[in-house]
Order: structure tokens, then sequence, then C-alpha cells
């Protein structure tokens, strides 16, 4: 007979893990905050730090933020999970990178639905340059994002699992907290149900706890109030992302063809290449992974400027254009240009380039979640002068690199000021070889309580430079291993 099992929260990892165990014959019942697919404005979260302040996509109801995702497949690297040969680091990964690789090879499969995808995908190289960029090969190689011409959304998965292994989804249950019966054994979720707000328990065998990279601390904060055994544990620290955001402009020599850099379409996907230092070459940057995207551009204009004109075309959608507004504009014709090129593809031939990085952040004990008191948790995240030094290493390294394709460029001062969050919150409950170190060990089990799991963004203790969604959903796969184990 199948264990009874509650997955809280039914975005990218609780939909993947509730379907995967409700067709191996488990009692799973689902739980979701949401009661359709929303965008999430956290009110219980201040979020303290200086610079910068975030904001970023999260979403609500079956499918969670996979309803508002993008799609971005790619891997992290080996250095990412076991370090760079010479490096020592304090964090060890408790998984290798060959046994994470078996996951990802069934996650890609079940992230495409159907669709004909592989590593091989993800992993393979830029082979019609043209004329689009002569890569400086002994240092930098090309690092791809996949993005299917359908994005995944993990609903389809749980209305599958309902109609067709009886998987029970309760909407409208806001988790709280777990309940212990002992120091080490969860015994219920209690929550908030339905618009009422009625205080509700829910019971099962075991929990797997998916409620995102800043929902999940939150539980187990919540928690850890009344449980000594999680007090013990580092919840809501080492909180890391991949800052993004377009930090130089460049004129090149001559005019390039740029499209098979981030335009090339196979059968149910587009590929993009962006530039990443080789793994012997990564101590030029401070042993951080970053990944550079080249996109065309029509001037050297700073793109700072790209806020401003976001602001000022929403208020003019509220009144008629005068004279003024009209020459604002027209004297901003190359930055608008700019930004209909970037999300549309208009152009792929470029004289002028802007440069887009997806910046590694090492985590350290200044970048944490905590409760704040009155139900509210204060989110303390920076981008350090340390990941923004390290970023300009890299990019010094890459111009000079290439320096014989460029007639002049600009790295834009006050890096920090220009990097955002990506969205992918990780590190809260992250994955570590002893207790002391992390909340989960590598089965994602959570250290010292024998029933309870946590798999989604917040385990990853390095998310390098890579998008996260493939990495959360191989997790997912290997979650479903590790929980139903006797």
């Amino acid at each position: 007979m199948g264990k009874k099992i509650c997955v809280i929260g039914s975005g990218l990892a609780g939909g993947i893990v509730a379907s995967k165990l409700a067709a191996k014959g488990h009692c799973v019942t689902l739980v979701e905050r949401g009661n359709a697919p929303m965008r999430l404005i956290a009110t219980d979260e201040t979020w303290e730090g200086a610079e910068p302040k975030v904001s970023f996509t999260r979403g609500t109801g079956i499918g969670g933020t996979s309803n508002f995702w993008h799609g971005g497949l790619t891997i992290l690297d080996k250095t990412d999970i076991e370090g760079v040969p010479g490096y020592l680091r304090d964090h060890q990964s408790p998984i290798s990178y060959s046994d994470l690789r078996k996951y990802y090879n069934r996650a890609i499969s079940l992230l495409s639905d159907k669709q004909d995808y592989s590593l091989k995908d993800i992993e393979s190289e830029l082979t019609s340059c043209n004329t689009a960029f002569s890569i400086n090969h002994e240092a930098f190689r090309f690092k791809a994002l996949l993005y299917p011409t359908v994005p995944f959304s993990a609903k389809r998965l749980v209305e599958r699992a309902k109609v067709h292994h009886g998987l029970r989804v309760v909407k409208n249950f806001d988790a709280k907290r777990l309940r212990f019966s002992g120091r080490s054994h969860i015994a219920s979720v209690e929550g908030w149900e339905g618009q009422a707000r009625t205080l509700k328990e829910l019971h099962a065998d075991v929990f797997i706890l998916c409620a995102g990279g800043l929902g999940s601390p939150k539980i187990l904060l919540e928690s850890a109030k009344l449980n000594p055994q999680l007090q013990t544990l580092p919840i809501g620290r080492f909180l890391i992302d991949h800052p993004t955001g377009c930090v130089f402009k460049a004129k090149l020599r001559h005019r390039m063809y740029l499209k098979p850099l981030f335009g090339q379409l196979q059968q149910d996907f587009k590929i993009r290449y962006g530039f990443a230092l080789k793994a012997d070459q990564l101590y030029l940057s401070n042993y951080r992974n970053h990944v550079l995207f080249l996109r065309p551009a029509i001037s050297m204009r700073d793109p700072l400027v790209y806020e401003i004109l976001k602001r000022k075309l929403v208020d003019y959608r509220c009144r008629k254009l005068q004279f003024a507004d009209m020459a604002y504009l027209l004297g901003r014709s190359d930055l608008l240009l700019e930004a209909a090129n970037f999300k549309y593809g208009i152009s792929h031939s470029a004289k002028y380039v802007m440069g887009l990085t997806f910046s590694e952040q090492f985590p350290d004990d200044r970048n944490r979640m905590f409760c704040s008191g009155d139900n509210k948790f204060a989110i303390d995240w920076n981008i350090s002068r340390e990941d923004a030094r390290s970023l300009r290493k890299f990019l010094n390294v890459f111009f000079d690199s290439h320096s014989h394709l460029f007639e002049s460029f600009t790295i834009f001062s006050n890096i920090r000021e220009r990097l955002d969050s990506a969205g992918h919150h990780s590190g809260g409950c992250r994955m570590a070889t002893q207790a002391s170190d992390g909340v989960v060990d590598g089965d994602l089990r959570v250290f010292g309580v024998e029933n309870l799991f946590v798999v989604d963004g917040s385990v990853l203790g390095f998310s390098g430079h890579a998008n996260t969604g493939l990495t959360i959903a191989a997790l997912a796969v290997k979650c479903c291993d590790a929980a139903t184990k006797d």
C-alpha cells in the first residue's frame, strides 16, 4: 500500500513531485495557497537591503510561478557542484555532478512535455557562427540557454494526475507551519483555508515542502519557533541569486550578424548562446561563473534611461501627447528601437552591441531571511562589492580577449546599481553534507527530521550563472525516489 504524502506548493517542483508520486500509487494531497493562477505580491516580506530594492515575479494557483516562467532551460556546470580545482570553498555539495546529470536527463524529457529535447540540445556547440563572433577559445566557451516554443507549466502535470491517478488538490490553503509529534517527526501541516481563513490541519506520513525559494524558508522559520531541532539549522541564511543587468555597450569594428548567438531556431525551441570562462580560467574572475549575452544596439546611449522611458510611456497612455512629449520620444528613438528589438528580434545585424550579464553570487552570512515580528519576514539580500568586482574583472578579461573586434566599449559605472534580482533566490534551505552547514541532505531530507523533505529553489547552495528551473526539476525527480524509500 502506498504512503500518505502531503506536498506543499504546486509550482515547478511541487507539480512534478505530486504528479509522479500519485502515478506511483501513493495517496497524495497537494496543497496550494491560491485558487487561480495569478502573480504573487507578498505582503509579509520586508526587504531590508539598501541596494537594490528588488521585485520579481512569483505566482500562486495550480502551477505556481511556472505559469509565468519564460522556460529557459540550462544546467549547472561541474564547477558549481564540485568546485574549481585548486580553490577551496567552505560549502560542499552533498551530491556529485554525475549523479545530478542522471536526474537532468530524466527532467529534460519531463519538461519538454513529449517534445524531443535532450541534454545534447542544451550542451550543443555553436556550429553556424558565420560572422557572428570569433570567440577566443583559449579562455571562453559558449553557454547555451534553450527556450521551448511552449513554456512548461506544472499545471498540466497536476491536471493529468487528478484525472488519471487520483491526486487530491486542496486550493486556498495557506500553509503556515509544520506540527511535530516528538522531536523528529512531522504530524501535520497547519494553515488557513478558504476566504474565511479557517485554521485547519492536514495529516500525512510524509511531507514535501515545495513552497519556493522564499516560501519554504518562511514555513520552516515559523515551524522552528516551537521546535528545538529546526532551531539548530541555518534556515533562511546564505541567500543567493544570479543578478542580471545590462552593464556595457560597445562599438564593433565591423558590422556583424548576431542571429546565431541568440536567434537559432530548431524544431520546437530557440537557443541563445552566451560567453563564459572555461573552468581553468575562472581564477581570472575570482572563481565566480558569469555569462555574457550580446544583443544588437542602436547607439552607445546609457540604457539606464530605459526605466525613465518605461515610466513616461505609462504616463502617456493616460493623456494626449503634447509637442514636448513627441520631442522627448524622438530624441530617444534609438533606445525605443533597442527595446523593441530586444523583445521581438526585429534585426540581427549590428554595429553596436549591449552586454546583458548573469552574474554568479557566492553565499555568505550577510544575505539572509529572518522572522522580524508581527508575522513579517525581513529579507536582507544585496549585491556585494565582491560580486560587482568579480563581474568587472570578467568583463575586462572578455574585452581584452576580443579587443580586435571592438572599436570602443564602455563598461558602465555603478555596476551594483545596474544589476537586479533574476527572480531565482536560493540557499535559504540549502543542501549540505552536515546540519551545521545547511538544512537538507543529499536526499533533500531535512536534517534531524525523518519524514520532511524540501525541494525547490531554496535548496540550491550554488545556482551559478544558470537559470535554475531545470535543476529544480531534476532535484524534484530525485526527491520522488528518496521520499518513497523504505
